[in-house]
């Protein structure tokens, strides 16, 4: 069995600062598959199944082993669905690094707990609720918590202790008023807490109502730091993470199924592709990289003279998600919020914060451009309530386009609470149907006003191929 040593797992700031100045890793988060058997609602992984071929994913594990790093994190989809999981734990194990694994456990029995056990690694099972049907919520699985408590019980058995079992939690909606339970609850039973907030991506944006207040979430962070001061564990509440400070752009790198490699999964810029460049090379020639391990100097906003700057950059992946700019200051750290949660954000962006529409009546997801014709996404997603056999309802197309003039309006007049309705069709043509699954642009331009009315006109395309789905005219009364 291989020694563990917890040093391979977590950093001090000085190991931090001195990988960030010589351009080395300490970790890599590494997706070698994104299948999953659950369908948690604000997982950021969606799209379709993909698995880095094994040779691409070997090489990976020994570039990032060359570049220093003390150990991989294994995301998903669900690692165990890999089958060659344990030849690369092996593979990393060899060459000096320790494993990570965050999984949902839904398939973990003995001999993959025994397996963990004897090569050092540490396992990160997703428990988000003691309640079996707020966990089931946020895993779109029946039984899901009978599942974690079965795995954690095995890993334990197996002979898992707090500094290698740990849970990994999201603070939101369903779950905010038993978080800090939840956290109790973990202390107690020696399991480590992996608490954090939610970024706003993937399936999470057809799913905004699970989302919290930032203030909420200070409040909630500051009674999980005074129960940890009881226990004598002290630290200072600080967004993303609960316990722990984020700075992973300076150490890290996240590898994707796909090939792609992007600064975390929530800062989603590729910066290259393994399956075209060794990622040495392309995180040497990143710009974007240099530019995040020079925060000091490259932050914008409060993020940049806040008291915190030495030790904190907020979270980039809500920065980039809420405005489009990775270095913006980041809207949901409550110190900034009031400022920029609702603040006119740049394009593209989130739409969201621009319409008085709330979820599932929410269909427009990222406001693109803004100009002489505008352009907003849509999707459809396979629960929404005008799908029919899988096709959308012709007769709900405008709805989509007056969502998208609301988006418009939110963002030109920095008014959230502006409110407006649909009065009239005109010169409707439906060309193509649009089906559940689909990505759609709406491309509207303000055609004629008096007072309080106005006519758009639009074009409905369908993302992926720019075809014509629809076109059109509609007016609109704003109401304020």
């Amino acid at each position: 069995m291989t020694a563990f040593d917890v040093r391979k797992f977590d950093y001090t700031p000085e190991e931090v600062l001195e990988a960030a100045r010589n351009n080395r890793l300490l970790s890599a988060e590494i997706e070698f598959n994104r299948s999953c058997n659950y369908r948690c609602p604000y997982c950021y992984a969606v799209g379709k199944p993909a698995e880095l071929p094994r040779e691409t994913a070997e090489q990976v594990i020994r570039d990032v082993a060359k570049m220093g790093a003390r150990k991989i994190v294994i995301l998903g989809g669900e690692p165990l669905l890999c089958r060659d999981l344990r030849d690369y734990i092996l593979l990393a194990e060899s060459l000096g690094m320790a494993s990570e694994i965050f999984t949902n456990a839904s398939l973990i029995d003995e001999s993959w707990a025994q397996f963990f056990f004897e090569h050092a690694c540490r396992v990160a099972v997703k428990l988000n609720s003691l309640d079996p049907g707020i966990q089931e919520k946020l895993t779109g699985v029946p039984g899901a918590l009978d599942r974690a408590l079965q795995a954690i019980g095995l890993l334990q058995k197996a002979g898992l202790d707090e500094k290698r079992l740990a849970a990994s939690s999201v603070i939101c909606s369903a779950n905010e008023k038993e978080v800090v339970d939840l956290w109790k609850y973990l202390r107690q039973n020696h399991i480590k807490p992996y608490l954090e907030i939610m970024t706003p991506q993937g399936r999470l944006l057809e799913h905004r109502d699970l989302e919290v207040h930032p203030h909420r979430l200070k409040e909630i962070f500051d009674e999980i730091a005074s129960f940890d001061r009881s226990l004598g564990i002290d630290w200072d509440p600080q967004p993303p993470l609960a316990g722990a400070k984020c700075l992973r752009h300076q150490f890290s790198c996240v590898i994707s199924a796909s090939g792609d490699v992007m600064p975390c999964v929530g800062l989603t810029i590729k910066v290259g592709s393994v399956l075209e460049q060794s990622l040495p090379e392309i995180l040497f020639n990143s710009n974007i990289m240099s530019r995040l391990k020079e925060f000091r100097s490259t932050i914008k906003g409060p993020c940049r003279t806040c008291e915190k700057a030495a030790t904190c950059y907020g979270c980039r992946g809500a920065a980039y998600q809420l405005t489009g700019d990775y270095l913006a200051s980041d809207p949901l750290c409550w110190k900034n919020c009031d400022e920029l949660l609702f603040a006119p954000p740049l394009v593209p962006c989130d739409a969201q914060q621009l319409l008085p529409h709330r979820p599932p009546m929410t269909m427009v997801t990222r406001l693109l451009e803004v100009g002489e014709w505008s352009r907003v996404e849509a999707k459809i997603a396979p629960d929404n309530r005008f799908l029919r056999n899988g096709v959308f309802d012709p007769e709900a197309l405008p709805e989509i386009v007056a969502q998208a003039c609301a988006a418009i309006t939110g963002f030109e007049e920095a008014d959230k609470n502006l409110k407006g309705m649909l009065t009239g069709l005109r010169n409707i043509e439906v060309l193509s149907p649009v089906r559940s699954g689909d990505t759609l642009h709406v491309f509207a331009r303000e055609s004629g006003k008096l007072d309080d009315y106005y006519v758009v006109a639009f074009r409905l395309c369908r993302a992926a191929d720019g075809e014509l789905c629809a076109r059109g005219e509609i007016s609109i009364c704003r109401v304020r």
